[in-house]
């Protein structure tokens, strides 16, 4: 959810600036570190992370690499996508992403998105895409997901969207929906609010070990709080709950932006 309300947001700075030059921090390369409290002996999660996004008038590319350990599982997992604007009315998003370790991270992961801009003003996003996962193990996930993005003003965006996902072996479904809440701007603070509830279809939590067809919920809070110029601070908190156990948990980390 995070990605896509950073890609919504440079999106919307995209159309808006057409040919002109992006306001600044619209570039930027942040590394910090994360740690989670996991209930019931399931393991807490800890690691560091390092992203960049370089955008351009037509084009933002996002690079993500993190180092974890979670649910005693220690790996390595890298993405890379791209947001390639086509005029004033569509824009795609394409990412692709992998990890190490045992059974947590995937081995492959794709995702694929239309954005359509809606309105005179374009400032409603129409968003449809598909998701395709595999893991280290026997199971696979395919998603298809909605969202409707609207820019409320030039410091207030909201967006809310749903999902559905197949999971295999036995073709598993689960749903899922999503809302979020962004104020203020690039350059200066940004603040997300966040949460999403729903049913889930497998989780690898140990090597043997899979929880099956559940309910959980999310609920989130991240702060992107400029402190010079080319210079800011992200923080975060997370919530998530299912019937297996609680997961609780925040990151730090320092960008530099242009």
């Amino acid at each position: 959810m995070a990605a896509a309300l950073l890609a919504a947001l440079l999106c919307g700075s995209v159309a808006r600036a057409g040919a002109q030059a992006l306001p600044p921090g619209s570039s930027w390369v942040e590394a910090g570190g994360f740690y989670h409290h996991v209930s019931d002996g399931f393991g807490s999660w800890t690691g560091g992370y390092a992203r960049a996004v370089l955008a351009s008038a037509r084009n933002a590319w996002y690079l993500d690499a993190k180092a974890q350990e979670a649910f005693k599982d220690r790996g390595a997992y890298g993405s890379l996508a791209n947001v390639h604007s086509f005029g004033s009315r569509f824009y795609t998003q394409l990412g692709i992403g992998g990890g190490t370790g045992k059974y947590v991270l995937p081995d492959l992961r794709l995702d694929g998105s239309l954005n359509l801009k809606l309105g005179r003003a374009r400032s409603v996003v129409l968003t449809a895409g598909g998701t395709y996962v595999k893991s280290k193990s026997v199971y696979r996930d395919k998603v298809a997901f909605g969202s409707l993005t609207w820019y409320a003003r030039p410091n207030l965006l909201l967006e809310a969207g749903g999902r559905v996902n197949w999971s295999d072996p036995g073709a598993v479904r689960s749903e899922r929906v999503s809302g979020a809440l962004t104020v203020g701007r690039v350059g200066a603070t940004l603040v997300t609010l966040r949460g999403s509830s729903g049913t889930e279809g497998y989780q690898l939590v140990a090597p043997a070990l899979a929880l099956r067809k559940f309910r959980s919920q999310e609920a989130g809070v991240a702060l992107r709080q400029w402190i010079h110029r080319h210079l800011g601070v992200a923080a975060a908190g997370e919530w998530y709950h299912n019937p297996f156990y609680t997961r609780a948990g925040g990151s730090l980390g320092l960008f530099h932006a242009w």
